[in-house]
């Protein structure tokens, strides 16, 4: 059942089972009248949680749009989202944040990373955003950022501040930020496409790890033939529209334009 709430803050211990995400007659649109763009149209799509969906399509297409609504970064214009049997559109913004922090980890294109913290620190950012962390329970972050980093290949890198990293490593540091909460849903826009075949393997083995260990749900954008064959579904987006899927037990080849 959709929760009709209005107000207050999500609960903070969210595990949902089956279906994660559902949006239904989604449409998004910036602007009005004549100057408008019509970005999304008639999108309908549900996400479950283990399963990792790859969005594909041209560039300006509306992939980026697509996770920034999955991700509760933007509202929908018109339509339904519904994110952990919660209605996005009827939580107020501290709820919808709330909902935000407790549920997504977010990859972006741009890595956002902080320059004067260190790559372990970068990694540790969203549990400071939760609460102070100390004693035990810092230790504890510590152990398992660090062990985020060496699984994507920088275990000797840590303690460098983002000026000295490259981009392919930047944005792996960025990937092991947004797995840090143990997310249930997991939203990477483009999320390879600074890497090389090894690193992308790296960052793949990780993400089908958080899948399968912790039942989340995965939601990529790409340009990149090579992430294809690691998803359960693939979609395509042409001029804002979802054009067709294929699941893994009758999987169909798709061409990526762009």
């Amino acid at each position: 059942m959709e929760s009709t709430a209005t107000g207050g803050a999500a609960p903070g211990g969210i595990r949902p089972t089956g279906e994660l995400v559902r949006l239904t007659d989604v449409q998004k649109r910036y602007g009005r009248g004549l100057a408008g763009v019509q970005a999304l149209a008639d999108i309908n799509l549900h996400v479950a949680q283990g399963e990792m969906i790859s969005v594909c399509g041209p560039s300006g297409h509306g992939k980026t749009c697509l996770l920034n609504l999955i991700g509760m970064l933007e509202p929908a214009s018109e339509g339904s989202v519904v994110i952990a049997n919660l209605q996005v559109s009827r939580l107020t913004e501290p709820a919808r944040a709330d909902l935000r922090s407790a549920l997504v980890g977010y990859v972006f294109q741009a890595t956002g990373l902080v320059p004067a913290l260190t790559a372990l620190e970068n990694v540790l950012l969203p549990l400071h955003f939760r609460g102070s962390l100390r004693g035990a329970a810092l230790d504890a972050a510590r152990e398992r950022g660090a062990e985020l980093l060496a699984r994507i290949g920088l275990k000797t890198q840590t303690h460098h501040l983002p000026a000295r990293l490259d981009a392919s490593q930047c944005q792996r540091v960025a990937i092991a930020r947004a797995l840090m909460t143990r997310p249930r849903l997991v939203v990477a826009d483009e999320a390879t496409s600074r890497l090389d075949s090894g690193a992308m393997r790296m960052v793949m083995d990780l993400f089908a790890l958080h899948q399968h260990e912790d039942g989340a749900a995965i939601v990529i954008s790409t340009r990149d033939q090579r992430q294809l064959s690691r998803a359960s579904r693939t979609l395509q987006l042409h001029e804002g529209r979802l054009l067709t899927g294929a699941n893994d037990g009758a999987r169909r080849t798709l061409r990526v334009q762009g």
